[in-house]
């Protein structure tokens, strides 16, 4: 009889076991989902086969007050399709349902005080974002890893799918591993984890969506020829303006030098050629001057046309290389110095094969070409379409041809050079092939249009916030150059680099470098170079209509641009806020942002430093207001306020993430140790906050310290730029406090 019971609970042990192992490995499956629970260390998972993992190790809560209660005791089982759990506290016990719906999970659970904590994947191509129902008038953009309040969703670059988390949900940052975030659900009477599947393709309207290659981390930093001296540009000109920018900003991260349209005129000149009088020796003599300077050069070409009378790689092309009317005759290639450069007809292989081709190997391995300004803003397809009779074959539609001469053009050139398109009417046709691309049409240096259609920064800055969503994205934006000399104000000038520098879109400048005065020359040293700057907007800013039946069209017009740009910075330096308040009115006006806006928590302190100004502007948990001159902007460095010393800013870069490369506390001998990158013979100073209660006892570094003072609880070191040693390109500093008994 006592084997017999024996039997009896070994079987019943073995059930009991065979019933634990197959909830522990039970999961649900549907529409691509799978739900996971984990009886033994009572967690789920949520997977989908497109995204993988979206929610991990989730632990179940009740919340009582400011505690969270763990539920543990779970039981599983299945309900058709969906997954039950019962699990329960000391004090109570729960019913938890997930169900799994065609493109969301919903979990629901039987007391309203429910919670769930667990991680969610965010690494660097799963990222922060907002939809455009959520729009505040302000622009969020990213440096490195972020977090904020109220950011809920997350974008998949690589599969364009949002995925969308509860409006009150807190995504976090995970210390420990950024690449992870810690998510806080309140279940209540229901959630849900959502998912919008092609989100760029379907819902934006970008049918040719494609992530942005990694050929290049950062958008380019450089200085193009045509807003100063446009068709008049010369070799003279060109020298002066390569040394200006060698002497002053190349120091700072401009690399490229481009030449814009002009040395093709005359029947004597071509792409390889060029115009004699005011280039005497030519094109590869510049490009290599300009490479002796340390500096890459660049060109716009037009690879739409050639010239007829004196072809590049030939005596003479075919007439059949040549796109004509529908009288025969040649028509001149868009934007180009003159009507001797004509369009040529790609539908024709002969023609990327004999000329293309080899244009772009003389261009690239005999000159040293580096940066392509792909001319032409698609005139090329209009004129195709309205003469295609007389092409060398008219089957061939006008958008396949034009892809076709890019896809054999990047082959030419190859992953290190940069091309740069310009802007060919339907946004996103050569996405996976430009690096960039303009988004709209040419500005000009004054801040109004002198008439209706005219040009002036009003287009650069439609492009910039209209375009910004496309960022790094699926190229580099490009929202034409930046200027900062007279007429605009210094005001203006400011609000032009500050929002090229916070978007982190192409920068190419565009004034007379050698002789800019020094007050706005240091607006470029400022904000240069660009950075790895990712939109969290991924929409089209306020935008009229961005669209021509169906089809997502350049140039940008905008209801309203942000009240401000708010770039969160997760870097060496630091978790902040660099935001700028704009003043777009005609006239001085009170601006102000809450604390609250920018998704940060009102019950800590934040320090806002005044960037331009190197000064604390004030310690608020709630407003920054302030009076703003004319189409100007304020720029502060929001950081938490801590108990201890802490570096808020640089002079360096108005991110304050470039230059530091090395930043650490000493706790126990309070001692705040940091390593910068300096620029020869350009002073460089750090900015401290000591709270009260602290004080200063002793500064050491490589470098010679010119002064250190304290105003308003901030240590301002001013380091002078006098290197040590030959090669020296940063430094070591130590600034030690002590805390007052």
């Amino acid at each position: 009889m006592l084997r017999k019971k024996s039997q009896i609970v070994a079987i019943l042990l073995y059930l009991v076991s065979t019933l634990f192992i197959s909830c522990t490995s039970f999961k649900l499956t549907n529409s691509g989902w799978t739900v996971k629970p984990d009886i033994k260390s009572e967690t789920f998972t949520i997977l989908h086969k497109d995204l993988g993992a979206i929610l991990t190790d989730a632990h179940l809560y009740i919340k009582n007050g400011k505690n969270l209660i763990p539920l543990k005791n779970w039981k599983v089982s299945k309900e058709d399709n969906s997954l039950k759990i019962l699990a329960s506290s000391s004090s109570k016990e729960t019913t938890w349902k997930i169900q799994i719906l065609k493109d969301k999970v919903k979990i629901e659970c039987s007391d309203e005080a429910g919670l769930i904590r667990g991680s969610v994947a965010a690494q660097e191509d799963r990222i922060p974002a907002r939809m455009e129902n959520q729009d505040n008038g302000i622009m969020y953009t990213s440096l490195g890893l972020v977090s904020a309040l109220n950011i809920h969703n997350l974008f998949d670059i690589k599969t364009d799918i949002m995925i969308q988390f509860p409006e009150d949900a807190r995504l976090r940052r995970n210390p420990e591993d950024n690449r992870i975030m810690d998510l806080t659900m309140v279940v209540a009477n229901g959630i849900e984890i959502s998912l919008i599947f092609d989100y760029y393709i379907t819902r934006l309207g970008l049918k040719y969506y494609k992530p942005k290659p990694d050929r290049f981390r950062t958008a380019p930093t450089g200085w193009c020829s045509w807003y100063c001296y446009y068709m008049g540009t010369t070799e003279k000109d060109m020298i002066e303006e390569t040394d200006a920018l060698a002497k002053h900003l190349k120091p700072f991260g401009l690399e490229y030098v481009q030449l814009d349209a002009c040395y093709t005129r005359g029947e004597d000149a071509n792409y390889l050629e060029w115009n004699k009088k005011a280039f005497p020796r030519g094109g590869k003599w510049l490009f290599q001057y300009i490479k002796g300077k340390g500096l890459k050069p660049g060109l716009w070409v037009n690879i739409y046309g050639s010239n007829y009378a004196k072809a590049e790689c030939a005596d003479k092309y075919p007439e059949n290389y040549y796109l004509r009317d529908k009288n025969g005759k040649l028509s001149g290639a868009c934007c180009t110095a003159d009507e001797t450069v004509v369009r040529l007809d790609y539908t024709n292989p002969d023609v990327i094969e004999n000329h293309l081709k080899p244009m772009f190997r003389i261009f690239k391995d005999q000159w040293g070409l580096e940066y392509l300004k792909d001319a032409g803003w698609g005139t090329w397809m209009d004129y195709y379409e309205a003469n295609r009779s007389n092409a060398y074959d008219s089957t061939q539609s006008s958008r396949d041809v034009y892809v076709k001469a890019q896809k054999a053009l990047r082959e030419t050139l190859g992953d290190d050079v940069f091309i740069n398109g310009c802007a060919m009417h339907e946004v996103g046709l050569c996405f996976g092939i430009f690096d960039g691309s303009r988004i709209g049409g040419d500005d000009k240096a004054t801040w109004y249009p002198e008439h209706k259609r005219g040009m002036s920064m009003q287009t650069f800055f439609n492009s910039l916030f209209g375009g910004n969503y496309l960022n790094n994205i699926v190229w580099f934006s490009d929202p034409d150059v930046v200027m900062v000399r007279n007429p605009l104000t210094i005001e203006e000038a400011k609000t032009i680099v500050t929002s090229i520098a916070l978007t982190g879109q192409l920068y190419m400048a565009s004034d007379f470098m050698a002789r800019l005065p020094e007050k706005r020359l240091k607006l470029y040293q400022k904000t240069m170079p660009t950075t790895p700057i990712v939109p969290i907007d991924l929409y089209p800013y306020k935008i009229k209509n961005n669209k021509r039946n169906g089809v997502v069209w350049c140039c940008p017009q905008l209801k309203e641009y942000p009240k401000a740009i708010d770039l969160k910075v997760n870097a060496i330096s630091g978790s902040y806020d660099v935001v700028a308040l704009f003043n777009w009115n005609d006239r001085y006006s009170t601006k102000s942002i809450n604390i609250e806006e920018l998704g940060l928590n009102k019950r800590n302190s934040y320090l806002a430093f005044d960037f331009w100004d190197q000064r604390l502007k004030q310690i608020t948990n709630e407003q920054i207001k302030v009076k703003i001159p004319p189409h100007g902007t304020k720029v502060y460095i929001i950081r938490q306020l801590l108990k201890r010393p802490q570096l808020i800013a640089t002079s360096r870069h108005i991110t304050c993430a470039v230059s530091i490369k090395n930043l650490e506390w000493n706790s126990e001998k309070a001692i705040l140790n940091g390593n910068s990158e300096i620029i020869e013979k350009s002073p460089y100073s750090i900015f401290i906050h000591v709270p009260e209660g602290w004080k200063l006892t002793n500064i050491e570094s490589d470098i010679e310290y010119l002064f250190h003072r304290i105003k308003d609880q901030i240590l301002e070191v001013k380091f002078s730029g006098d290197l040590t040693f030959e090669g020296q390109t940063s430094f070591n500093w130590s600034i030690s406090f002590e805390k007052n008994s």
